[in-house]
């Protein structure tokens, strides 16, 4: 299940003459060895590490939200998930 969804209203593009809406859909995953490749993905989407997001073309939005996802990790892989915190954690990253 994806841990959270976007959707982003966009200009036409090189994908679609007209407005539409892209959605982006983030997930979280614990690995314990991320050079293990079980099959090749299907779509090209990698790994990435916090120090990384700044020079990924991606939408405004959607940076925050994955930073404020990295300041949280450490609190859900710990299985302690508390959505009060996450959401406070995202709304707090924002303004920094």
């Amino acid at each position: 299940m994806p841990w959270w969804i976007t959707e982003q209203p966009v200009p036409p593009d090189g994908h679609c003459g007209n407005r539409h809406v892209h959605v982006d859909h983030q997930y979280v995953a614990f690995v314990t060895d991320p050079d293990e490749v079980t099959r090749k993905p299907e779509h090209p989407f990698r790994w990435t590490d916090r120090d990384e997001l700044d020079g990924l073309a991606m939408f405004a939005d959607t940076r925050l939200l994955a930073a404020g996802l990295f300041a949280v990790v450490p609190m859900l892989g710990a299985g302690d998930f508390d959505a009060v915190s996450v959401l406070t954690s995202l709304a707090s990253d924002g303004q920094s």
